[in-house]
This record gives C-alpha cells, structure tokens and sequence, in this order.
C-alpha cells in the first residue's frame, strides 16, 4: 500500500470517526431537547388537573359523589394528543376511584406507568403500552402533607421519534456523500502533496541510471518539510559530486605520482641488469624511493584526516621556541637559500606542537624549493590583536595569480617539472591548511612573480593571566579536511 493510499485511508477514517461523533451529538442534542417540551406540556397539564382535583377534595362539601363528573372535566382539559389518568386512594392506600381520558387503548383499571406510583414523588419516564411509545409524567396528589392519589399524563413520542430518525437518516446519507467527497479529494491532494516525492524518486532512478551527479531535484514549491527534503537531496548531491570528483582527481593523481617514480626504479633496475651494478643508478632508486615513502605518508596523514580519525595532542606551546627550532633545523636544508630570522615577540598557543612544528617545516621547505640560490627565506613571529601572525617570506619565483586559488589543493603544482626535481609530493600546503584548520587559524598567502611569496598563518593566542587548569584540551575532535574546488 502506498503512503498516498494510507494518507487517504487515514484523512477519511479521520473524518468518518468526526461524522459519526458529530451525528451522535446531534440526535441527542435534539432527542433532548424535544422531550424537554414534551416534559413541559405534560407537567403544565399535569398541574392543571392536579389544581382541579385538589379544589375538589378540600372543598367542604367534598364527599365521593363530586368525582362523578371528573371524566367529563378531564376530558374538557385535555389537550388534543395528551392522555390523562387520575387515581385516588383512601387511608388504607386502596385505589377507590379512577378517571381518565384515553383514546388509543382500554386501559380499564391499569395505570399508564404503574411503577411510578410507588414513588411518592413528580418522575417523567418512558413506557411502551401496545407497541406505543409513550413519555409518562406521574405527580402525587397531597392534602395537608396527606397523599391523597397521582395524576398522570402521556403524550405519544411518535414525532419525536419520526423526527429523530429522520434526521439520522439525512445524517447517513450526507455522511456516506461527504465521505466519498473526502475519498476523492484526500486522494487528489495527497497526489499533489506527494508529487515531489515521485520527481525525486525518478530524478534519483536517473542519476543512478546515468552516472550523473550534476543533476538536481527541480522543486519551485513553498519551503516546506518536502521543500527542506529536496535542498537537503540536494546539498547532498552537490557534496556527492564533489566527493567523486576529488576522488577520480585523486586517484589519477597518485596514478600520476607513483608512475613517475616506479618507472624510473624500473628503469635503472634494468640498466642494472644489463650493466651490473652502478652507483648512480641505486642513487636515482634510493631518491625515488624515499620520494614514494614520503608520498605513501603523506596520503596516510590526509586520509585519517579526511576521516575524522586524527587527533592532536595539545598543550601550552610557546612559538617563538618552536620557531628558533624550525629556523636552526631549515638553515641545515637551506643548500645555498639563506634563512633569516625576522621580528620575533613571545606568543603562546593551544595546540599540537608536533603538527605546529610539521606546518612551519612544510612552508619553509616550500620556500627553500622554490627560491633560487643566494635568494633568502625569513621567518617572522608577531602579535596581532588576540592572533598570534606568522610570517614565512621567501624571495622566490612567485606564484601566478590564476593559480593562487588552487595553491592549497592537493597535488596542484604551479611548476610540475621543478616539483618533481626538487622532490616534492604535491601534498605539503594541503596538509599545511589542515593544521591550520584544526588548530582554529587562518592561512592566507600573498605573491608575486619574480618577487617572492609571504605565506602567513594567524592562530589563537592564549589570554596572558588564563589560568593553566583552563588550557587543557586533549585529544579534540578534528575537522575533516577541506576537498579541492572542481575545476
């Protein structure tokens, strides 16, 4: 069964369960309220003959002979459709003289509601006498606190009935319409509701059947739960698309790195064979050798990164010590790139000190590649408001300004073949970014051609006067590093 069958299901059941209720209401309502009218002209007519009896028996010359012409007095007080007996008793209790007026049925000595009788009191009750249903109002007839007999008075309950039945009947069958109505018209708007639901359906059926994640769910409805779905299908597929994309560029970028260096092992490794042993040949093997670990670790790093499952270990880390250590480390690499110091002002951090010391590494050793001897690389360590601001300037090639949208994507290289000379993965920035990130910083670079480049890193400083116990976060969760732009 379809939700949309189930919807109508549910919106008719609903609207079933209503009429009914509501029918039910209805007919007691009007039941009610038409044997309270009933009950009023009864009790009017019961106290009318009540008055008269009682005149009767408290008039001084009151004996059993005045109640001969009772019946034609009740008769005359009677209204037309009313039905009237009137009972007397003696001390004993013993009925001694009846009146009444009843034209349906010969009662003779039987009383319209023999049960209320026994009950010194005024009661209104229903009872059926030959198939007629009757509404009886008994009241008692008292002398000086004495009873003295009951007056009761009937009125058929056939209209009532024929009117509550006829309008159950107008119930039933506007009921069974309006249902029917409900049928055709929750099925239509749930089709309508759902449509969206049916283009999502299909649109998913084709991106499947087509390979294609550059489509999208058309949806120009109001921003409603369906509306929220589809941007929501959406956003996915846009994030999907981007996911594959970095993959296929992903995987044909480590096919590219790993050909290159392979060919050349297996290339030497056959002039070996052919020629024995050579020096220079187990050199070229050694270098693309080293080059493939370093590529092999830094795709593990970016890996574990882009699942969640890289964590740091932070601490107090003073920065400008980290960067005397980076700065002695870099003037061993330098081979012929001179490393200054800049302006240095102590500023403390949050964070890993080893992956800090990682990302001041990969941009000086970016520098060191790509500035040509006697050219120099400074590094510099600054206050910037509530930022600690680091600087690595070099005064190399530069960098294109097309190209500096990209610098930070994986395996992107503004000079492909001085990359591979010098060595490269092409993964050093990215990972440098990463840091960044997960550190809550910035990383922002500035370039021009034949000038040089300034990358500069801004990360939170820790307030002077925090105290230590507020400064311990360990092992925080990592954001996932961030995918290349399509291009």
């Amino acid at each position: 069964m379809t939700i949309r069958t189930r919807l109508t299901f549910l919106y008719s059941s609903l609207l079933a369960v209503v009429i009914l209720m509501f029918s039910a209401a209805t007919s007691s309502v009007l039941n009610w309220t038409l044997r309270s009218q009933v009950d009023s002209t009864l009790l009017k007519a019961a106290e009318e003959v009540r008055r008269e009896v009682t005149d009767k028996l408290i008039s001084p010359a009151s004996s059993r002979t005045p109640f001969a012409d009772l019946m034609n007095q009740i008769n005359s007080m009677s209204t037309p459709g009313l039905f009237v007996q009137v009972w007397l008793h003696d001390s004993s209790g013993r009925p001694y003289m009846q009146a009444e007026s009843w034209s349906l049925v010969g009662l003779g000595y039987t009383s319209l509601d023999p049960g209320a009788m026994q009950k010194n009191e005024e009661t209104r009750r229903d009872v059926t006498i030959d198939n007629v249903h009757l509404r009886v109002a008994t009241i008692p007839i008292t002398v000086n606190g004495k009873l003295h007999g009951y007056v009761q008075v009937a009125s058929s309950l056939r209209t009532v009935d024929a009117a509550i039945d006829r309008l159950l009947k107008i119930m039933l069958i506007g009921g069974a319409i309006l249902l029917l109505l409900s049928l055709l018209l929750g099925d239509m708007m749930s089709r309508r509701a759902l449509s969206p639901i049916d283009t999502i359906t299909q649109t998913a059926r084709q991106i499947t059947a087509a390979d294609d994640l550059s489509r999208r769910i058309p949806y120009d409805g109001p921003p409603d739960e369906i509306g929220q779905l589809t941007q929501t299908i959406n956003e996915t597929l846009e994030r999907l698309e981007r996911l594959f994309n970095a993959q296929r560029r992903f995987v044909a970028d480590v096919s590219h790195e790993m050909r290159t260096p392979l060919t050349t092992i297996q290339g030497n490794i056959d002039l070996m064979r052919r020629i024995g042993y050579d020096q220079e040949s187990m050199d070229a093997i050694e270098s693309e050798a080293r080059r493939m670990s370093r590529l092999v670790d830094d795709l593990l790093l970016l890996a574990k990164a882009d699942a969640g499952r890289l964590s740091l270990v932070k601490s107090r880390v003073e920065l400008d010590t980290l960067l005397l250590e980076v700065y002695n480390q870099a003037r061993v690499i330098g081979n012929g790139v001179e490393v200054h110091l800049g302006h240095i002002d102590q500023a403390q951090v949050i964070g890993d000190p080893d992956r800090l010391k990682q990302l001041l590494l990969n941009l000086v050793s970016n520098g060191l590649k790509y500035t040509p001897t006697g050219g120099t690389v400074t590094l510099s360590l600054s206050r910037d408001d509530k930022w600690a601001r680091i600087d690595v300037a070099d005064t190399g090639i530069g960098i294109p300004e097309a190209d500096l949208p990209h610098i930070f994507d994986r395996f992107y290289r503004v000079d492909k073949a001085r990359a591979r000379t010098q060595g490269g993965t092409g993964l050093g920035l990215s990972i440098a970014r990463w840091i960044v990130d997960a550190h809550g910083g910035q990383i922002d670079v500035v370039s021009r051609v034949g000038e040089g480049s300034t990358f500069t890193v801004r990360l939170p400083m820790i307030p002077e006067h925090a105290p230590q116990e507020s400064l311990r976060d360990t092992r925080p969760s990592i954001p996932a590093i961030r995918l290349p732009r399509p291009r």
